[in-house]
């Protein structure tokens, strides 16, 4: 028997937010471009088509402890400046679950100089508030003067700079300052 005091977990539906935003995702991958690159493009409808299965899903959203690192400072930051341009519907739905985001590193032992420069925040997949081991998305945020090191994942992955500078190199990620 179910206990009264029990509060029942919220889903997808209930909580349109964490839904707009992965709408907005759903957005970003029917609208970028591929670059004429016919995987690029099967590689966005199949992303395509996860976050919709998601969305249809209505999975539970896991409510986390909201968590800061130091590069969150440049948050605010980062948001105004991409807020007049074509990421402006993203930014918009990305503040409206802002304070429940939890920043993390990802890393057991950081690698020197992202301690204070970098942070990831998981939005749905395994450890996101919108639960689903179908589909990881998330979103990275790299603070000015940032050197990312070269490293590789398994499968395709991807990285959009939103907004702000981005020099890739073969060793690293260079985010310059202003």
């Amino acid at each position: 028997m179910n206990d009264p005091k029990e509060t029942p977990v919220p889903r997808l539906r209930q909580l349109p937010d964490w839904r707009y935003l992965l709408q907005e995702y759903y957005e970003l991958y029917r609208y970028l471009p591929s670059g004429g690159s016919d995987r690029i493009r099967t590689h966005q409808r199949a992303v395509r088509e996860a976050i919709n299965r998601v969305l249809r899903a209505n999975p539970v959203i896991r409510t986390q402890t909201p968590a800061q690192k130091p590069v969150t400072a440049h948050l605010k930051r980062a948001l105004d400046e991409g807020r007049g341009d074509r990421m402006g519907s993203t930014i918009r739905a990305l503040e409206s679950v802002q304070a429940d985001l939890s920043w993390q590193y990802g890393y057991e032992k950081v690698p020197k100089g992202l301690v204070g420069s970098y942070a990831y925040a998981e939005v749905a997949g395994p450890n996101g508030p919108v639960v689903s081991e179908e589909i990881i998305l998330g979103i990275v945020l790299f603070a000015p003067g940032c050197t990312y090191p070269a490293h590789a994942h398994r499968g395709i992955t991807e990285s959009y700079v939103c907004q702000g500078p981005c020099l890739k190199t073969i060793r690293a990620f260079m985010f310059p300052d202003p």
